[in-house]
C-alpha cells in the first residue's frame, strides 16, 4: 500500500514538473516570436558632448542619449508546436552563378571627369564631376535635374538617409567631407579632416573613407570624432563600400579587393588580374556578392561572398568604356555603372 501511494504521488510530481516546464516554454517561444516578429533590435548609446571640458561655467548639457534600431539577421523555425523552436542565421538567397543583369537605363553625360555615383531612394542618380567641382543629380527619366557647386574638386558618395543628404568626399584637392542638403539642394557642412578622403560608405550613420596615407577610418557623423579602421597606407583612388559586419576595400596598385571586418581584421584578399584589372567602384548586393568596376579590362566582375569565387558580369560589349564608379541600390535591386567619360548604365538584377 505504501509503495503503491509512493507511485502515485512520484508519477503527480512528474506531472506537475512537466506542466511547469510546459508554461516556461510558452512563455520563451511567446517572447522569442515577438522580436522576431519585430524583426528589429535597440541599441541605446551615449554621446559624450565636447564642450565638457569647461563642465562647471558654460557646459548646458552632460551629452545626448540616442536610440538606434537595428535590423538583425534571425529566422524562427518551428518543428513542432509542442516542440522548442530552433534560431538559424538568414541564408544566402543568390549566388554569383545565378546574377543577371538587364539593361533598365542609359544616361547620356554632358560632361566627363566622373569619378562617384549614387542611387537615391527616390530613384534619382547623383554623380560627382572631379575637375568640373559638381554634383550633378538626375531624375528618373534620365534628364539633369539639378546641381550644386562645390569649393574644390569631388570624388566619390554617398547616401545619408537619416538627413536626406550627400557625404561628398575631396579626394585629393582637398582635407574634408563635405555634406550636401538634397531637399535645399546646397551645402549643409563641411567636416575637416587631417587626411585626403577618396571612396566613401555609410554605416549606422557613421562614415567609412579611405583616407590615403592614413589607411582605412570612420567618422561619426554626431560628433565628428574619427577612428582608425586599418592603419595601411593607401594609394589614392581607392573605393570602399561596407555590407554588414564588413568593409570592401580596392586598391587599383596591387589589383586587388580586401575585405576586412570592422575591428580591421583581414578576412580575404581577392587577386585575380586577368579577370579584374585596375579595380575601382566596389558595392555589395543584399546577399553579400561583391562587385567591382575593372577600369583596365572594361568590366564588371562579382566576387563571392568568401572571397573564392568569381564572375564577369558586365564587360565592353555592355557599353563600358573605361568605367570607374558603380553603385548597387538593395530597395530597387539595381546596379548602376558609370563611365569616367560621358555615359552611366541602370541594370534591374533579375
Amino acid at each position: 500500500m505504501y509503495s503503491k501511494n509512493k507511485k502515485t504521488l512520484t508519477d503527480l510530481q512528474m506531472f506537475l514538473s512537466m506542466k511547469q516546464i510546459e508554461q516556461k516554454a510558452l512563455s520563451k517561444q511567446t517572447f522569442m516570436q515577438s522580436l522576431v516578429e519585430s524583426g528589429r533590435q535597440t541599441t541605446l548609446s551615449y554621446t559624450i558632448n565636447t564642450s565638457i571640458q569647461n563642465i562647471i561655467s558654460q557646459i548646458k548639457s552632460f551629452g545626448e542619449v540616442r536610440i538606434e534600431s537595428k535590423s538583425f539577421d534571425m529566422v524562427l523555425i518551428k518543428k513542432k508546436s509542442k516542440q522548442a523552436q530552433l534560431i538559424v542565421p538568414a541564408v544566402q538567397r543568390r549566388s554569383i552563378e545565378d546574377i543577371k543583369l538587364m539593361i533598365h537605363k542609359t544616361i547620356t553625360i554632358e560632361r566627363g571627369y566622373i569619378y562617384g555615383c549614387c542611387i537615391l531612394p527616390d530613384g534619382k542618380l547623383a554623380l560627382t564631376y572631379n575637375s568640373y567641382k559638381t554634383v550633378i543629380l538626375f531624375s528618373n527619366s534620365g534628364l539633369k535635374d539639378f546641381e550644386v557647386k562645390m569649393p574644390c574638386k569631388v570624388f566619390y558618395i554617398a547616401y545619408i538617409s537619416q538627413d536626406n543628404a550627400l557625404a561628398v568626399t575631396s579626394g585629393n584637392s582637398e582635407m574634408c567631407i563635405i555634406i550636401v542638403d538634397i531637399e535645399k539642394k546646397q551645402i549643409k557642412k563641411t567636416i575637416l579632416l587631417d587626411s585626403n578622403s577618396y571612396g566613401i560608405a555609410l554605416k549606422d550613420n557613421r562614415l567609412i573613407y579611405s583616407g590615403h596615407d592614413k589607411g582605412i577610418r570612420m567618422i561619426n557623423l554626431y560628433d565628428e570624432s574619427i577612428r582608425d579602421i586599418v592603419r595601411n597606407k593607401m594609394p589614392i583612388n581607392c573605393y570602399t563600400a561596407t555590407f554588414r559586419n564588413n568593409i570592401y576595400h580596392t586598391n587599383y596598385i596591387t589589383n586587388t579587393v580586401t575585405c576586412y571586418n570592422l575591428q580591421g581584421k583581414l578576412q580575404w584578399t581577392f587577386h585575380n588580374e586577368r579577370a579584374l584589372k585596375s579595380p575601382h567602384g566596389i558595392d555589395v548586393d543584399n546577399d553579400g556578392n561583391v562587385y567591382v568596376v575593372g577600369n583596365s579590362l572594361n568590366n564588371v566582375v562579382v566576387i563571392s561572398p568568401d572571397g573564392q569565387r568569381h564572375r564577369e558580369v558586365l564587360t565592353a560589349k555592355d557599353g563600358l568604356f573605361n568605367p570607374v564608379a558603380l553603385h548597387y541600390n538593395g530597395l530597387n535591386n539595381q546596379l548602376l555603372v558609370a563611365n569616367f567619360n560621358d555615359t552611366a548604365f541602370l541594370f534591374d538584377l533579375i
